[in-house]
């Protein structure tokens, strides 16, 4: 291989990489208009971070945090909730986004209310365990918030 195959190469790397980070920030930024806009009261308050990913505090006692998969060109989001000490962070869902922009094969990143409506699913488990223990009285544990997650 030449130094111009080599080049020609890792230009194509660059912007496909690039892309993908573009892609990702517009999700990001969907999803924080969709829940900053919305006339529902989410009790989410967003919280600035450093880094590639948006963290949300859950009625002030729970993080969720949604980010890029690890690892190089990998085109999974995954969603996170953790106590505020990031302790007990688990996994309660993922997405996979495409170099164009499409969630899931279904949807792109540029519709907020698609945007919103799809984090929403993915996070109404939580909702409904914290609704159910509250309504019994009974105490959440992170493994009763995993099990509804992934249930």
């Amino acid at each position: 291989m030449d130094i111009r195959e080599l080049s020609d190469k890792a230009a194509y790397i660059a912007d496909k990489h690039q892309r993908l980070q573009a892609q990702w920030k517009q999700y990001g930024n969907a999803l924080v208009q969709g829940i900053t806009l919305s006339k529902a009261k989410l009790h989410h308050t967003i919280a600035c971070t450093p880094g590639d990913e948006l963290r949300f505090f859950l009625f002030e006692h729970f993080v969720i945090h949604i980010q890029p998969g690890e690892g190089f060109n990998n085109h999974r989001i995954e969603y996170f909730l953790a106590l505020p000490d990031d302790s007990d962070k688990i996994l309660i869902g993922h997405a996979n986004i495409d170099n164009d922009g499409c969630i899931d094969n279904t949807f792109s990143n540029r519709d907020r209310e698609k945007v919103l409506t799809h984090y929403l699913e993915l996070i109404q488990p939580i909702y409904d365990s914290l609704y159910l223990a509250v309504h019994e009285n009974t105490p959440v544990s992170m493994e009763r918030l995993q099990q509804a997650a992934v249930a």
